[in-house]
C-alpha cells in the first residue's frame, strides 16, 4: 500500500454499515477543523457540499474528506475530488453489511425524501435481490482483474469492522496520529434486529456477489497476515 503524504489531501471512505460512524469520531479528533464531511442529505435529497481542497489543505493543516462516496448516485470520488490520490477505508463482510443495512434503512428511512430506497419486503427477499453498493464507494471502478491493484496503489490502509480497534490503530500509525488502542470504543449507530437471518441465505448471497467477496477476502487476508 502507499505511504501517507501529508502534503496532499486525504479521503476517508465511509462504506455504509462498516463501522464508519464510530471511526468518524476518531478522525474528527485527529483532524480538528481540517475534518470535512461528505454525505448525501437523505432527508432533503441534497448532494454533499464540494470543498476547495487546494485552498483548505496545507502541510501545517492537513485535511481529510470523510464520508460516503457513491459514484452510482453522482457523489463519488471522481465526481468531486478526481485529483485526490490517497485513501483509507474500513470494510466489513459484505453479507453482514447487507443485513445491517436492511435494518438500519428500515429504521432511519422514514424521514428520507426517496422512499423507494426503504425496503418493505422481508429480509430474505431483500437479500436475494440486493445489489451491493460497497465498491461504488471506491476511488475507481473495481473489477476481478484490478481489485488488488486498486487496494495496493490507492489505499494507505484498509481496516476491518471485525477488528475495528486494531484497524484504527494501524490507520493512526500510518497517518502519524495518536490512538489509545484497547481503550473502550463507543460503537455508534447500531440498529436492533426484529427478524432472524434464514439458514442458507449467506451461501446464496456469496454466490451472487463474487467481486465484493474477492475484495473483502483479499483485504482480510492482507490485514490478518501482518
Amino acid at each position: 500500500m502507499r505511504a501517507y503524504d501529508r502534503a496532499e489531501p486525504l479521503i476517508a471512505i465511509h462504506v455504509p454499515k462498516a463501522g464508519g460512524i464510530t471511526a468518524r469520531a476518531v478522525f474528527e479528533r485527529w483532524f480538528g477543523d481540517g475534518f470535512l464531511r461528505h454525505y448525501y442529505d437523505e432527508r432533503e435529497g441534497c448532494l454533499p457540499e464540494r470543498h476547495d481542497l487546494r485552498a483548505l489543505h496545507s502541510v501545517s493543516r492537513p485535511v481529510v474528506v470523510y464520508g460516503h462516496f457513491n459514484r452510482a448516485r453522482s457523489f463519488g470520488v471522481q465526481d468531486y475530488y478526481p485529483d485526490v490520490r490517497q485513501f483509507v477505508t474500513i470494510l466489513r463482510d459484505p453479507f453482514e453489511m447487507a443485513v445491517s443495512r436492511y435494518f438500519y434503512v428500515r429504521k432511519a428511512g422514514g424521514s428520507w425524501r426517496d422512499q423507494g430506497r426503504v425496503p418493505l419486503q422481508p429480509l430474505q427477499d431483500y437479500l436475494r435481490t440486493f445489489s451491493s453498493p460497497m465498491l461504488n464507494h471506491f476511488p475507481r471502478v473495481v473489477t476481478l482483474e484490478n481489485y488488488r491493484n486498486v487496494i495496493e496503489e490507492d489505499f494507505i490502509e484498509v481496516g476491518l469492522t471485525e477488528h475495528l480497534d486494531e484497524s484504527l490503530a494501524r490507520i493512526a500509525l500510518a497517518l502519524g496520529k495518536p490512538y489509545n488502542q484497547h481503550s473502550k470504543l463507543e460503537y455508534l449507530n447500531a440498529t436492533p434486529r426484529d427478524q432472524v437471518v434464514p439458514d442458507g441465505l449467506r451461501e446464496e448471497f456469496i454466490a451472487r456477489h463474487p467481486l465484493e467477496f474477492a475484495v473483502y477476502d483479499y483485504a482480510r487476508q492482507r490485514f490478518m497476515g501482518r
